[in-house]
């Protein structure tokens, strides 16, 4: 492990380590105050859940949710921090264990950076391959027709899953889920958009549906804002459309750095996948709550 630490940063270890803890533990007071413990019965473990969080989002920021390089890593220099250690399989229990806990967090942050009077958001997917096409009928992850999808930009086939997302035009991520590759992506904005109100949404043309854009307006006050298909008869004014382009990029840029940081849009995100939907069984609904 030694030779293979090359996790440099400007800033102490030390440092990133106690601050991701104190904002994991806040949150998580926060989350126990609102629905009570997770665990009803049986002591408190030795290692609390704030710190398993921690571990969680080093591991998955500085290096790619590779569990073993990790717990080396605690071991060797950071004991003093984490004088608990726990064995990989037990911090990998634990994990999944708290899937739901950490999206919760998740959202707790979101709430707090989101400012009050945006009501704009950014709607996109980006593919998630588990690997490659070619190998699509021996992979174990998952199996069937519905995970063969098209990125069109590319013209090129891919096996796995899309991520959905929502993001305000300051590129923070509001809402996400994962569904099947083949899925349309106005079928899953259904399920992504039921809970908003009162919101404006800029997305591509993928999202264009006068049918589905009537039911969100009608529904939830939600105007749905997609870029117009070349056939179409109507079209945005060529200022308006060229604004459109221009906001929506940001969405793009998000899952680029999502790509870069956590890998996600990479050939062989099976671990990633697994990561994600560990705590559902199957992989429907494919939302996180």
């Amino acid at each position: 492990m030694r030779d293979l630490t090359n996790y440099i940063t400007t800033t102490n270890w030390d440092d990133i380590a106690l601050t991701m803890y104190v904002c994991v533990d806040d949150a998580y007071q926060a989350l126990l105050a609102r629905f009570g413990p997770v665990r009803q019965r049986g002591p408190a473990p030795a290692v609390s859940d704030s710190e398993i969080i921690t571990g969680v989002l080093l591991c998955e920021l500085f290096f790619e949710g590779d569990e073993h390089r990790f717990c080396h890593f605690l071991a060797q220099y950071m004991r003093h921090l984490f004088p608990r250690q726990l064995h990989r399989s037990q911090f990998n229990r634990r994990r999944r264990a708290l899937t739901a806990r950490i999206e919760l967090i998740r959202r707790l942050w979101r709430d707090k950076l989101l400012p009050q009077d945006e009501d704009l958001r950014l709607i996109d997917s980006a593919p998630v391959p588990v690997c490659t096409y070619a190998r699509s009928n021996r992979c174990r992850t998952v199996q069937g027709a519905e995970y063969c999808g098209r990125i069109s930009a590319k013209k090129a086939k891919f096996f796995g899953f899309r991520l959905h997302a929502t993001a305000t035009p300051g590129q923070l991520i509001d809402e996400w889920c994962l569904a099947p590759a083949s899925v349309h992506d106005i079928r899953v904005a259904a399920e992504l958009l039921a809970d908003e109100t009162q919101l404006a949404i800029i997305g591509d043309a993928a999202y264009t549906s006068a049918e589905f854009e009537a039911e969100l307006w009608q529904d939830a006050m939600v105007l749905l804002l997609p870029l117009r298909r070349a056939n179409q008869h109507q079209q945005w004014e060529p200022q308006v459309r060229r604004l459109f382009i221009r906001v929506r990029l940001r969405i793009e840029t998000t899952f680029s750095q999502l790509t870069v940081v956590f890998g996600f849009g990479l050939t062989g995100s099976r671990m990633i996948v697994q990561r994600i939907l560990c705590q559902q069984g199957d992989y429907a609904p494919y939302r996180c709550m």
